[in-house]
């Protein structure tokens, strides 16, 4: 279908730059995106998987009634886009169309983050037909073998690079989603790799190394950071999250898309980003608009961090995060958040009627 025709995206997209250049072409308040989880069944057993151990909730799903609720308030809201991921979405395809129907491909950017193992010339053109615009396919390197030991499955790689190619072929942006952090900064595989994707017109979105996991310590350095300000310089196929996309000197920050960029799981937990293991409330029992009102008026997400909380903020991910890393093992903003966390007084109620599903106690 192609964003171009989809008048009502291009519509809010367009509303969305207005917004942001009134805002100094900082992110402030301005919803922009939904990452949303169907399921977690998948046939990959990654190494730096955070999930791969909740093998107990993979029938959990939200109801096709609780999408079709969640698409409309998202729409209200202004949101233009919708990255669908798992799990591995297209271990059921038909399953994955159905849910790309419910959310109605016309009104919303539709992107799907795949390991790219079921993405056949067929499929993708089964995708497209469906609406979906974007695919982004988890691969880092060229390198056949860590690629696959990685991921636990003979064959991986190649698959990746396959899908890459039959996504493109199939009219729909095709891009790679390579890991960057302090371990790989000066490897030559990486600056291979984005010469690769360059040469052949895939996209690159990068995904910053969280400090926990296979990446515990894996903190950035101001040298890093300097690289990866050269790397998007370099190569103009690039995007991470902090960066403004409509700068064409490739320079400004746009900050971090935390709640700006919502993130659903299987059992309807809202958290303000994949890497931040907080809930800020459940779309089965509140509206996403009291979801997003709230997960604002939490200072450090309704004002902007020039830096991913995540991964670069150390303070932050000291003081809130590190306890786990699933998205059925959250704690409640509600029951985290102290009153000087808050940019109103009298906000710090508001997140208590959203206790996640998976809920635990605060470690002290």
């Amino acid at each position: 279908m192609g964003v171009m025709n989809k008048p009502i995206v291009v519509g809010k997209v367009n509303s969305f730059y207005r917004k942001l250049r009134k805002n100094g072409y900082q992110i402030g308040n301005i919803p922009r995106s939904l990452t949303f989880v169907h399921h977690n069944i998948c046939n990959f057993r990654c190494d730096f998987c955070y999930e791969q151990n909740e093998v107990k909730y993979n029938k959990e799903h939200l109801s096709t009634e609780e999408i079709k609720k969640l698409a409309d308030e998202a729409d209200e809201l202004g949101i233009w886009e919708i990255v669908f991921q798992g799990g591995e979405l297209l271990v059921n395809v038909d399953s994955f169309i159905e849910v790309i129907n419910t959310f109605g491909p016309e009104r919303f950017h539709m992107v799907l983050i795949t390991n790219g193992w079921f993405m056949t010339p067929e499929v993708a053109e089964r995708l497209a037909a469906a609406g979906l615009d974007s695919v982004g396919v988890s691969i880092s390197s060229l390198n056949e073998a860590e690629h696959d030991q990685s991921r636990h499955v003979k064959g991986s790689h190649k698959k990746a690079l396959e899908a890459l190619k039959n996504v493109k072929a199939a009219g729909m942006d095709s891009w790679a989603q390579p890991i960057f952090g302090h371990h790989n900064s000066h490897s030559p595989e990486l600056y291979e790799f984005l010469d690769y994707l360059q040469e052949n017109d895939y996209g690159v979105y990068f995904i910053l190394a969280m400090p926990y996991g296979v990446w515990k310590d894996n903190y950035m350095d101001a040298e890093d950071m300097r690289i990866f300000s050269e790397l998007r310089k370099k190569y103009k196929n690039t995007t991470f999250d902090t960066w403004d996309f409509y700068d064409p000197n490739r320079e400004r920050l746009s900050g971090c898309w935390s709640v700006n960029r919502l993130f659903v799981t299987p059992l309807g937990d809202v958290q303000p980003c994949p890497f931040i293991d907080i809930s800020i409330g459940n779309v089965k029992k509140q509206s996403l608009k009291e979801i997003v009102d709230y997960g604002f008026s939490i200072k450090y997400f309704g004002e902007t961090s020039p830096v991913c909380l995540a991964a670069q903020n150390r303070k932050f991910r000291e003081k809130y995060l590190g306890r786990s890393a699933s998205m059925f093992d959250l704690v409640s903003g509600g029951g985290l958040f102290q009153k000087e966390d808050y940019i109103v007084s009298g906000q710090e109620d508001a997140g208590l009627s959203g206790q996640p599903e998976g809920a635990r106690k605060i470690q002290t």
